[in-house]
């Protein structure tokens, strides 16, 4: 095998192709010794052509798709001899890839690499690979941080309160209840793997949920508190958990609904994830969460509408009064102040992305205008 700084007759150049955290394969349907087996869509760099316009050239031939090449795997194999083949990443610039000069293609995660009976030079390039797929696509959303998708797959770190969590999603999951992940394992990097749940993330900072949507999200809740009703009192869903302590906790729930962790299509909830405060909690809690960002309270609204949409949670979950899930939101803000100092103190990785953005000290600001806020909305609900 040549080194990649030798002088070579004919340089080939394969694109990885990678999109949410999978590698386009395309299979060969020539020469004969080459038929049925798989390989990076590409080919030759022509005279006065750099490696990276070729891959643009080919793989609009080939795929009548645009790339854009980000990067070159680590060596180089011969293919035959005079001929020496480099591999680049590339991400979709426009359109779908369609074969025109192979028989099929795939998008192959990184547990897919050996699924496929590749061309034998590409075989070295699978390890770099398949470690950079493990790097996946972060996901937007979420408050924790840490989830990327790989496919049709979501990978996050765990903890030590993963398994009480995967309890409490195949519980829930089993009674029927939809927009719910399912636990796919772990992966080589000891990350959980959930499936991905498609939809719309509301951007708070830029659009208020519907009441359509804080209507749907309220029936869920109720969905879910009775999916685990009785689940405290037994060691199926027994902690450790990552939520804190609610000593006068009657439901287990997720913790922390709000529209970073929820995906919509139109006003149908079709996907609640990050599920790694779920634990004892209390109907009130649960809805105040959902009610400080979604209402929203965290930010000056009027107080007729504030009071309005608290009315809409508590009446379609059909549980606290609006008057409860208020006086819920000042508590479940002060457990979360303290939570996250918490762990900020104990180096817990979340508490670094929660300081990053500036909490707890946003939620303190934002609380200390709500408590100024309360005795208007408070008379609202009169």
């Amino acid at each position: 095998m040549r080194s990649v700084s030798e002088q070579v007759d004919v340089l080939v150049v394969g694109a990885a192709v990678v999109r949410h955290g999978r590698v386009l394969a395309t299979r060969r349907t020539n020469p004969p010794e080459a038929a049925g087996k798989w390989e990076f869509p590409g080919g030759k760099v022509e005279v006065g052509e750099q490696p990276e316009e070729a891959v643009v050239r080919e793989i609009r031939e080939e795929l009548g798709c645009e790339v854009r090449v980000t990067g070159m795997l680590a060596g180089a194999q011969d293919v035959k001899p005079g001929y020496t083949l480099r591999v680049a990443v590339a991400e979709l610039a426009g359109g779908e890839p369609v074969p025109h000069e192979h028989d099929a293609l795939r998008w192959l995660g990184p547990e897919e690499l050996d699924q496929v009976a590749w061309l034998a030079p590409d075989l070295p390039f699978l390890p770099e690979l398949r470690d950079l797929l493990l790097d996946g696509r972060r996901l937007e959303g979420g408050n924790v941080g840490g989830a990327v998708r790989i496919g049709r797959t979501v990978r996050r770190p765990t903890g030590p309160w993963t398994p009480a969590v995967h309890r409490v999603l195949r519980r829930v999951r089993a009674a029927g209840l939809d927009a719910v992940p399912q636990v796919l394992g772990t992966d080589d990097r000891g990350r959980e793997i959930l499936t991905y749940l498609p939809g719309t993330v509301v951007d708070v900072d830029e659009e208020l949920m519907t009441d359509g949507q804080l209507a749907a999200t309220a029936r869920w809740i109720r969905r879910l508190h009775d999916a685990l009703d009785g689940a405290l009192d037994g060691d199926e869903t027994a902690g450790p958990w990552r939520w804190f302590d609610v000593p006068d906790a009657t439901v287990l729930g997720h913790n922390d609904i709000a529209p970073y962790n929820l995906c919509f299509e139109g006003d149908a909830l079709v996907g609640v994830f990050d599920w790694d405060l779920a634990g004892p909690t209390t109907p009130a809690i649960e809805l105040a969460q959902l009610a400080w960002s979604g209402v929203p309270l965290y930010r000056e609204r009027p107080a007729a509408e504030v009071a309005r949409r608290l009315e809409l949670l508590a009446s379609t979950y059909a549980g606290p009064s609006p008057r409860e899930v208020l006086d819920a939101v000042v508590r479940v803000k002060r457990i979360g102040i303290a939570g996250i100092r918490g762990w900020i103190a104990n180096g817990d990785p979340a508490g670094a992305a929660q300081a990053a953005v500036g909490e707890p000290a946003r939620t303190e600001r934002a609380l200390e205008e709500l408590e100024r806020r309360l005795p208007s909305i408070e008379a609202e609900l009169a």
